[in-house]
């Protein structure tokens, strides 16, 4: 890193090395990624009434070493919020996030949803190596 008198000085006053360090952390637990479980039509909506759905996300990986921790909406609908993930209490590999929606007059047509799940590892095994 280096600084300058002025935005015009060509020579540096200081000079002061600045390393960066990253570790890229690999999933040594399970290497599969979670999955929506699709909605399997189209459905229609009305205007101004609220709709409530849930999204389900299997996640494949033992719960005991990974788990789902958040889903976001990559792609959005004006108006839509997703709840907080919700595990299955029927079972394990489940989770889910509640929706609600009161669909506008200016959203007649087609709309999509683009969602990201999230996980998280939770042996504490793997912390203890480091």
């Amino acid at each position: 890193m280096e600084d300058y008198y002025d935005i015009s000085s060509t020579t540096a006053m200081s000079s002061v090395p600045v390393q960066f360090l990253v570790y890229v952390m690999a999933n040594l637990f399970c290497t599969d990624e979670p999955t929506f479980l699709p909605l399997t039509d189209c459905f229609e909506v009305q205007v101004g009434r609220l709709v409530n759905l849930s999204l389900f996300i299997m996640n494949h990986c033992n719960r005991t070493k990974s788990i789902i921790t958040d889903v976001i909406d990559t792609i959005g609908i004006t108006g839509l919020t997703l709840g907080n993930v919700t595990n299955s209490t029927t079972n394990a590999s489940l989770s889910y996030v509640n929706l609600k929606w009161t669909p506008q007059a200016s959203q007649i047509g087609h709309q999509q949803l683009c969602a990201i799940a999230y996980t998280k590892f939770v042996s504490h095994d793997f912390f203890r190596m480091l």
